[in-house]
């Protein structure tokens, strides 16, 4: 696939299959992920993992992106992304460098989500990931119906990413303010 600067968010509930996405994706894409727990227990080691701690980490991974789409590169973002001004952040941080943004949603089934979440076992990043709050993520995430949806319960990981890669090859990225705005 051809490298260019692209904005690519995968956004989602926990355990939604967001961080393996990006993970396969990266290197068929030539980008960096940036993942928002491991930037933020980089960032923060001591977290109390408080809202205001996932807004660093989430400026951050903005300032980060427009650094590496300045530079002609592609960059994949992988957080929940459930707020509007955490959304804006990204739209704002494209259009600052003429990047399209291409946005995946990773929708979970929520005896999946559990499911992955108790196979994960003990996580030293996501300490206050609990079963009740990814059951809480999975029911309530205010998806936007903008971008490409993925149900990663009913699609597997080769069905997934060759569905991303088509999305991002056909070439049409969200408009200005039309994630941010979807609430």
């Amino acid at each position: 696939m051809e490298t260019r600067p692209r904005l690519i968010v995968l956004s989602g509930p926990a355990c939604s299959g967001k961080t393996t996405l990006g993970e396969r994706l990266a290197p068929l894409l030539g980008a960096p992920h940036l993942q928002m727990d491991a930037t933020r227990a980089r960032l923060m080691p001591d977290s109390s993992h408080t809202r205001q701690d996932r807004r660093i980490a989430y400026r951050a991974m903005a300032f980060a992106a427009e650094l590496l789409l300045g530079r002609g590169q592609p960059v994949i973002l992988d957080a929940q992304y459930g707020r509007a001004e955490d959304r804006r952040e990204v739209e704002e941080t494209a259009a600052r460098v003429a990047a399209p943004l291409y946005l995946v949603e990773c929708r979970i089934a929520l005896p999946l989500a559990v499911r992955r979440f108790a196979e994960r076992g003990p996580d030293a990043v996501r300490l206050d990931l609990t079963e009740e709050r990814v059951l809480a993520d999975a029911r309530a995430f205010p998806y936007s119906g903008r971008g490409l949806l993925i149900d990663t319960a009913a699609q597997s990981m080769e069905q997934s990413l060759a569905a991303i890669v088509g999305y991002l090859e056909s070439g049409v990225p969200l408009r200005a303010r039309e994630w941010s705005g979807a609430q």
